[in-house]
């Protein structure tokens, strides 16, 4: 097991749970706290802690999630093209530490590592709202507020997800990682359903803004164990960051990908910009004081967030649409969270001219 907390804050709702006795059972020896709330645990490390949000991602809180899980991706945001997304937030934070991660900000109020453990209320619920649905195609992420992978072989979520999407005739999973855990994973006998995602940068990024994760060639290593299993797989090129000799290293990556992964394989690649709502700066700044990303000039967008001047986003896009397409013209390639004025600059037209993506997207 690669991640082992330094200590569990159980919540009483959670402590006779199924899923919580298995998690104990996996970790023998680490101290837990049953007199505590999570909300007490993060007062503690107030108290102790000199960098909060570093030290609550090693305290892991089980409790109960109360009301619903499935909701619409924040991307649904004033001039922004939404890809019709859905999230489940099953864990709240992530053991890896990237200097650009918004969770920082996000979660600043309440930030301990938390694992909802009322799986089958999930269950239950996207049950009953795709048999309501039965026209409409859902596409559903785990990774928004947490890596999807990067503690599945303590917190295996994946072991009820995944028999659970392939009964689903609308549905569809996927699990977006930076990590290389999916030995649990590929224990799965049936990938019907299920995309397995990778977020990728150029080393260079890897190493100095992704704290703790793994390398490149580790992901994408990992992403080829998963395609060979017969899982679609999927690429995430986001957040795409701007630095001296971005576009070279960025070539090296799409060669690399695709010299590992066969394009017939890969169900799609999203193209994101390194983007932050105000307070992220300061967070950044305070919490990462070497990193790089916040020398160029930003400027806020129609939903607040800052981005790159669009003329450098729109090279960018193309650059890296153009290279991906010389390798392989018949993949799948969309933006993230971007406007529709960026959308036909760089591509022509929107999403739904595109019939392979028009079934997500929505306006």
């Amino acid at each position: 097991m690669r991640f082992k907390p330094d200590l569990i804050v159980l919540d009483a709702p959670a402590a006779n749970h199924p899923f919580t006795q298995r998690v104990l059972e996996a970790v023998p020896g680490v101290p837990v706290r049953r007199d505590h709330t999570p909300e007490r645990a993060v007062e503690t490390l107030r108290e102790e802690a000199v960098d909060v949000f570093g030290a609550a991602k090693h305290q892991l809180a089980l409790t109960t999630f109360k009301g619903s899980f499935l909701k619409k991706c924040p991307g649904l945001s004033p001039g922004m093209v939404c890809c019709n997304y859905y999230i489940v937030n099953l864990i709240k934070n992530c053991v890896y530490d990237c200097s650009y991660c918004f969770l920082q900000d996000f979660l600043e109020n309440n930030p301990l590592l938390t694992a909802f453990v009322n799986i089958d209320d999930l269950l239950g619920e996207l049950e009953e709202e795709f048999r309501l649905h039965p026209d409409r195609s859902f596409r559903v992420g785990t990774g928004e507020v947490t890596d999807s992978l990067a503690l599945d072989d303590l917190l295996p979520y994946t072991d009820y997800l995944v028999p659970f999407f392939n009964r689903q005739s609308n549905a569809v999973l996927e699990l977006k990682t930076k990590s290389d855990c999916v030995d649990n994973l590929l224990k799965q006998s049936d990938p019907t359903n299920v995309i397995v995602s990778w977020s990728l940068n150029p080393e260079e990024i890897v190493e100095q803004e992704e704290i703790g994760t793994p390398s490149l060639t580790q992901r994408l290593d990992a992403a080829r164990r998963c395609g060979a299993h017969g899982f679609r797989v999927g690429i995430h090129l986001d957040p795409v960051i701007l630095f001296d000799g971005w576009e070279a290293a960025y070539r090296r990556l799409i060669g690399q990908m695709f010299d590992t992964l066969p394009a017939h394989q890969l169900e799609w690649i999203s193209l994101g910009s390194f983007r932050y709502r105000p307070n992220l700066k300061r967070v950044m700044q305070e919490r990462h004081p070497r990193t790089r990303l916040l020398t160029q000039e930003h400027v806020a967008g129609a939903d607040g967030k800052f981005r790159y001047l669009r003329p450098l986003r729109n090279h960018a896009y193309d650059t890296l649409r153009t290279l991906i397409k010389q390798r392989a013209p018949e993949v799948d390639v969309y933006l993230c969270m971007e406007t529709k004025e960026v959308w036909e600059g760089v591509t022509g037209h929107l999403p739904r001219a595109d019939e392979s993506l028009d079934r997500f997207f929505d306006f």
